[in-house]
């Protein structure tokens, strides 16, 4: 079966115009032209610290986003959907996920984690919805009612067809 891979960079709220995240998608095409299949599961890997440039080839290929993201559907099938997500803001070598985790410090460590509206599950779906988007937006030929019956029938978020224009 084909599938749709890029990597992308979209902001997890619409107003941010500073913090985007880069996410790599490996994202299963239905036979029909152009459309979206409604994948068995989505794999989602958050990578974590910066190991670019050791020169041990395999944490470089490792470090490669899309790369996690082959490796994720050679592991759980074609089926499957792989997100890789990278840290938005770094310390140092260090990744930083504040949208996940809001209560951090200065250094970008977890204060406390408060599961009340369970901030890491609302984020993670926005960011999963804005990359579909996006893929959306990048391709026009992906058929966008296509993507509001996927979007459904995984109840990601409310959907109506202006969304798109």
């Amino acid at each position: 079966m084909d599938r749709w891979t890029g990597i992308l960079k979209v902001p997890l709220y619409t107003s941010s115009i500073k913090t985007y995240y880069r996410v790599a998608a490996s994202l299963r095409l239905s036979p029909s032209p152009n459309t979206f299949a409604v994948p068995a599961a989505n794999a989602i890997f958050f990578s974590g610290d910066r190991v670019e440039g050791s020169g041990n080839p395999v944490v470089e290929r490792l470090s490669d986003l899309q790369r996690v993201a082959e490796i994720l559907i050679s592991k759980f099938g074609d089926t499957t959907n792989a997100w890789v997500v990278e840290p938005p803001i770094f310390n140092g070598p260090f990744g930083v996920y504040k949208d996940f985790i809001p209560s951090i410090n200065d250094s970008g460590e977890p204060k406390v984690y408060e599961a009340k509206e369970f901030p890491a599950s609302s984020s993670m779906v926005l960011l999963l919805w804005n990359c579909l988007k996006e893929v959306i937006n990048y391709n026009n030929n992906i058929d966008k009612v296509e993507l509001l019956e996927i979007s459904r029938r995984l109840q990601v978020c409310p959907v109506s067809k202006n969304m798109f224009t």
